[in-house]
């Protein structure tokens, strides 16, 4: 298996290139001056971590995995060491409240750090991902009182969060969720079986914070009526020290095509004690604060493991030796095979454009919690940021075993893993027809599609403005300026004709998602290739902007003509998916 290493040149040319650092000083309330030199110092902190610490610990992880045995999980050796490492170097504070230990930065400067993490060791990663999302809702929507309690030590990493959705009854329909709340002075009994709960039992950290969606005694029916409560592993008193266990334990843990190093529990709660975090029955709208989090954090999962692939594949692609090349002599290394560099390029300039999305989806969740317009665009880009990316890590992972070979098929050589690993990414925090669905119906047809035409008006601004003289923008204006009114002709199609085939939406939803996440690619793409034109003279730095320039026109001509596929799929109506009996499939 290959050594990684964290892609800190990619990250800070997304960072102070494309997105440009100036754009931090428009979340409000942050003032520190913010450098390229002051964030490399920082990434080569966190790589060094990553690559040397964490790493290490992904083979034990997938091939011994976690056990439990009378309710405790035991998990692979070099977990704690690592996880204390995390912890004490001060990782999990780098985006969080200073008012609670935090270190105050937007979640744009962590963003990579969470990519480091999770591209060593995906299943170790995912406490991370689940405390970082517990926070956000708790900080969002607990009251004063459980902030005062909790929220420290979520954020230090002394204590960890779960996210308590899922029920065996009630997968992603949460309207039928069983598990009851009862008051109980001032907290509540919560008693209910919750599903497929990351990491819901360890010893990693000193105490697990679950968040759980309950029902109270008089709610509403459906998902008015569902609240969310706090309930803590064990009980904290007054003085923020550690009580009694609370009555809740893990009876089983899942047994999963990936992610063996991550427990992944079936929790049973009888009678534990809770806490309401926000408002009586408004629980699914406070853990969607949770959930938003958690998806651009899967999203940012999907480019960790393609990357971790991609270098694998590279490194075993520069080794191979098999066969000969036309103009090449004697037998050469795979790399040297058109076919192979067309499948390593295909990698490269997707997961480039995949971290820049992500970035920016992030920089609009830093900016909307105080502007409404980057609110908007923040929900337009989640659900395009998530379901994109993580349909993309399949198939980028996928050719990461293709181009082993034989050795990609079998577990020596580590290529399998990153392929079974990736495959929960389309699945967890919002499949990606959810996905599909929330992006046409609630953030296209509600508001007729008013906030992707501005966005679609900025990218037409920007395209229109290219040089068209200038060696290799030439066929990125024209092909984008296609997309453009492919794009637009897709979405007049679907607001004209949804309210005719009620189940056009969803037949189409798929094909819509898919489009615009290859649409934002063929736009992320052609900046960076006019970035990449102004710096490959004018830096020191030349090859690495000679390569950013070759991704991003093969994006263009290889990728971008999806955009006409998916277009002309979704406008052929729901006919052919919905006429079927049910016999007859």
């Amino acid at each position: 298996m290959s050594h990684f290493e964290p892609p800190i040149k990619d990250m800070l040319f997304a960072l102070d290139q494309f997105i440009g650092l100036e754009q931090l000083k428009n979340i409000e309330g942050f003032d520190q001056e913010i450098n390229k030199e002051f964030l490399a110092s920082i990434y080569n902190s966190a790589a060094e971590i990553a690559s040397e610490v964490i790493a290490p610990t992904n083979v034990d992880g997938d091939r011994i995995g976690v056990s439990l045995e009378k309710g405790q999980v035991s998990v692979p050796r070099g977990y704690k060491e690592a996880y204390e490492a995390y912890v004490s170097g001060g990782w999990p504070t780098l985006s969080c409240n200073p008012e609670f230990g935090g270190q105050g930065l937007p979640s744009l400067v962590s963003i990579p750090v969470n990519e480091m993490v999770m591209a060593a060791n995906f299943s170790w990663a995912h406490l991370v991902l689940l405390t970082n999302s517990a926070i956000r809702a708790v900080e969002a929507h607990a009251n004063q009182s459980l902030k005062n309690l909790f929220l420290e030590k979520l954020i230090s990493g002394r204590y960890s969060g779960t996210m308590n959705l899922t029920e065996a009854q009630a997968g992603s329909d949460l309207s039928v969720l069983n598990t009851a709340a009862v008051p109980n002075g001032d907290h509540y009994k919560i008693t209910g079986q919750k599903i497929f709960i990351t990491w819901g039992e360890h010893d990693l950290s000193e105490n697990i914070i679950h968040m759980v969606l309950a029902r109270l005694p008089d709610a509403p029916e459906g998902v008015k009526g569902i609240s969310l409560f706090l309930v803590p592993k064990y009980l904290v008193n007054e003085d923020r020290s550690l009580g009694e266990r609370n009555s809740l334990e893990a009876l089983s843990i899942e047994h999963k095509l990936g992610i063996h190093g991550c427990a992944t529990c079936v929790m049973n709660f009888e009678d534990a004690t809770g806490y309401l975090v926000g408002e009586m029955n408004q629980g699914l709208s406070c853990m969607f604060t949770m959930m938003n989090d958690a998806r651009i954090g899967v999203a940012c999962e999907s480019v960790a493991i393609a990357e971790r692939a991609y270098q694998q594949a590279l490194t075993y692609a520069k080794e191979r030796v098999q066969g000969d090349v036309h103009g090449e002599q004697g037998r050469v290394t795979i790399i040297h095979h058109p076919d192979v560099r067309r499948m390593l390029l295909k990698m490269r300039s997707h997961i480039e454009i995949m971290r820049v999305l992500v970035y920016m989806n992030t920089l609009e969740l830093d900016l909307a919690e105080d502007d409404h317009r980057h609110s908007q665009r923040a929900d337009l880009l989640t659900p395009i940021t998530k379901g994109w990316c993580s349909e993309l890590c399949q198939e980028i992972t996928s050719i990461g075993l293709q181009i082993h070979g034989g050795m990609g098929y079998v577990e020596e050589t580590g290529a399998a893993q990153h392929f079974r690993d990736s495959r929960i990414t389309t699945i967890y925090e919002g499949t990606t027809g959810i996905q599909a669905n929330d992006l046409i119906g609630r953030k296209v047809i509600r508001d007729q599609g008013q906030e992707l035409r501005r966005l679609i008006a900025e990218i037409s601004s920007e395209i229109n403005a290219l040089d068209s003289n200038k060696q290799h923008l030439q066929l990125i204006k024209e092909s984008m300026t296609h997309s453009i009114t492919v794009v637009e002709k897709s979405l007049n199609y679907i607001l004209q004709e949804q309210s005719k085939d009620p189940l056009l939406a969803g037949s189409a939803s798929y094909n819509f998602l898919m489009m615009m996440g290859t649409f934002m690619g063929g736009w992320i793409a052609a900046r960076s290739a006019v970035l990449a034109l102004m710096n490959i003279k004018n830096n020191d730095d030349s090859e690495f902007y000679e390569a950013k320039l070759v991704s991003s026109t093969f994006f263009i001509e290889q990728s971008l003509p999806l955009v006409d596929a998916y277009s002309k799929s979704l406008m052929s109506g729901s006919v052919s998916t919905m006429t079927l009996t049910e016999d007859q499939f």
